[in-house]
């Protein structure tokens, strides 16, 4: 017998162990009839012939070529015979139609094979079974007047008939056997009763009535006895290696898990390969539900990223995902099995798998492989295992991401601070000094005409040291507006748009008319709806703080107006401005190109915050020269890779 190292039977010696009862009814069958033609050609019979009954010729003839045909027609249907050549015949027609890969055969395998033909219909089973017992019954019957006794063992085809009994109980135990057997007794009960056409006149004896009825109970309870013995044997040793195997899928998960910890869509590739192998599924899709692309998981119920080891490339990608459709609505699992419409001993079983995290569905795995059988229990508990390893690992990628967020905006605030109690106040204070000291020389040159040639231009210097000193200034506060981060806390973006262009105000010495239509409702019962918010009002601030600058540093305007609108699915902001305009490259502006007046590098980064969420920037002259500034951002728009 063929050891593994681990201790446990080969797949192959327990396959053989499972099918040698089998071939042991069929050995057993085909023996006894040869038996019973050497009887009949061989011995004499005390057979009387009567007008009524059939020659004895005749007679053997046709009961040997029903017993013969019967055989046949068993053996070539026998479970342990014809499983395999179907599935060497049908394979490449069904890897053709499906798309599977190689058949999952060793898990749908029964424990003990049937002697008879086994269907998924347990009437139909109960009726061939039922068949072999009357079809042997009534050809001891018949065949009993041959010899002496001429009832139960007196038949040469008495030995050919027990190996109904046998089948019935390798099949269903002792329930099966007993039933078999009895049935079987009550043809020879019929032949001492009721002996058969050109039976001799014999008074049965004990001997002969206990040999004829008890044999058949005998090997029911014997047959029944040992295949439970090797039933729950090869269960054993086959639970031993499901665990084996499932253990070391188990660590083969848990170390791609450890190794791809870092990038969530690389672990959802390898990961499905690592289960699909270890469940020996033929196909593996892992979805993930209610995720955006790089922030926590939201309520709604729809799949956001899904993930296929085997992908399809037929007809059925569509019921696939109606599948997982119904897995998100229900929340409970899904277990399925769909026969094959050219192969009766196949179907496609199928288990949809939902793994919760704080009451909504956040991961559903999904298996499907060609068997005889539906999935059992150990599959769906190595799906929840692997499964909830996968939705750790995914969480702490998310907590991970999350942290490195936290800490890059805790350094910003820190570097923001530094700026604006370091650099940003020396350029205050510099932009203060230079304005008084530009008063204070143009008082001067006006009260003294001798000094006036000599201060004038003086003056004239210290008001462009004036207007490089603010520029440095707002400039600074760029810099500190785009560390900082936005949106946080109870901050609105109204809010956010008004101290900005309070600020503008007060360094740029540019009235600013700041317009605000519609009511600004921040989302606050859905987390979803509430980041896509957030992020739309940090690109809306970043493009208005740039057409500002914009407007400020290079367009010579004297008046500015920012009119912001909000609409039930998106906000819209115009920057307006009465300055110099486009001129003469209005084209190279529009399409962002560099420019001397309007900052190419300003224009793309304007354009890029806009599109990457879903929106819409536009940049024109206005009616009255000047241009204007428009940008539109969609609040329930997916960002753009």
């Amino acid at each position: 017998m063929k050891i593994l190292k681990s201790g446990t039977l080969s797949d192959t010696t327990l396959r053989r162990l499972r099918i040698t009862p089998s071939y042991f009814f069929l050995v057993w069958r085909w023996s006894m009839w040869l038996y019973a033609l050497i009887v009949i050609l061989f011995f004499k019979p005390h057979y009387q012939e009567s007008a009524t009954t059939l020659p004895y010729g005749e007679l053997t003839t046709l009961l040997l070529a029903i017993t013969f045909i019967q055989a046949l027609i068993v053996t070539f249907y026998a479970p342990v015979l014809r499983i395999p050549f179907l599935k060497l015949v049908n394979r490449d027609g069904l890897r053709a139609r499906l798309r599977f890969g190689r058949p999952s055969v060793e898990d749908d395998e029964p424990d003990i094979v049937p002697p008879l033909a086994h269907t998924r219909n347990t009437y139909w089973d109960i009726t061939i079974y039922s068949m072999d017992v009357l079809i042997c019954g009534l050809v001891m019957y018949y065949s009993a007047p041959i010899a002496v006794p001429a009832f139960g063992s007196g038949s040469p085809f008495y030995r050919y008939g027990l190996s109904t009994v046998f089948a019935a109980s390798l099949a269903y135990r002792y329930r099966g056997g007993l039933a078999a057997a009895i049935g079987y007794d009550l043809f020879a009960v019929l032949g001492m009763l009721l002996p058969a056409p050109g039976a001799t006149v014999y008074p049965p004896t004990v001997i002969d009535i206990v040999g004829s009825l008890v044999d058949a109970p005998t090997a029911a309870l014997l047959t029944a006895f040992m295949a439970t013995l090797i039933e729950n044997y090869a269960q054993s040793k086959r639970r031993e290696q499901n665990n084996t195997r499932i253990q070391k899928a188990l660590v083969r998960v848990g170390e791609t898990l450890m190794k791809n910890s870092h990038n969530r869509q690389e672990l959802l590739r390898r990961s499905a390969k690592q289960i699909q192998q270890g469940g020996h599924f033929q196909r593996l899709s892992i979805a993930l539900v209610g995720h955006d692309e790089e922030d926590a998981p939201a309520t709604q119920s729809e799949i956001s990223t899904f993930v296929e080891a085997t992908p399809y490339d037929g007809e059925q990608p569509d019921r696939h995902r109606e599948l997982f459709d119904e897995v998100i609505r229900s929340g409970k699992n899904l277990l399925l099995f769909e026969p094959l419409d050219d192969d009766e001993h196949a179907g496609c079983a199928r288990c949809y798998l939902p793994l919760p995290k704080d009451g909504p569905v956040q991961l559903i795995l999904g298996a499907e492989s060609l068997r005889a059988t539906p999935f059992d229990q150990n599959k769906e508990e190595f799906l929840t295992i692997a499964g909830t390893q996968l939705l750790i690992a995914l969480e702490n990628i998310r907590l991970t991401e999350q942290m490195v967020k936290l800490a890059a905006s805790a350094e910003r605030g820190r570097i923001a601070r530094e700026i604006h109690d370091g650099i940003a106040q020396l350029i205050y204070m510099l932009s203060l000094n230079a304005e008084t000291c530009q008063a204070q020389a143009q008082r001067i040159a006006e009260a003294s005409e001798e000094d006036a040639e000599l201060l004038t231009p003086l003056a004239t210097r210290l008001g462009k040291l004036v207007t490089i000193s603010k520029q440095a200034l707002w400039e600074t506060r760029n810099y500190m507006f785009s560390l900082k981060p936005l949106m946080s806390g109870t901050t609105t973006l109204t809010q956010m748009l008004t101290n900005q262009v309070r600020e503008f105000e007060t360094i740029s010495d540019l009235p600013v008319q700041l317009v605000i239509e519609g009511v600004e409702v921040f989302p606050t019962d859905d987390s979803r709806r509430a980041r896509s918010y957030a992020q739309a009002g940090a690109a809306l601030f970043r493009i208005v703080q740039e057409a500002l600058t914009n407007a400020y540093k290079h367009a010579e305007a004297s008046q500015i107006q920012v009119l912001l609108r909000f609409q039930d699915e998106s906000i819209e902001v115009e920057v307006h401005d009465n300055g110099r305009g486009l001129q003469d490259n209005d084209e190279n502006v529009a399409q962002g190109t560099p420019t001397r007046i309007y900052s190419g590098h300003g224009m793309n980064g304007m354009r890029e915050r806009a599109t990457e969420l879903g929106g819409t920037w536009n940049v024109q002259a206005g009616p009255d020269g000047g241009l204007t500034v428009q940008a539109c951002i969609p609040l329930n728009a997916k960002r753009r890779a």
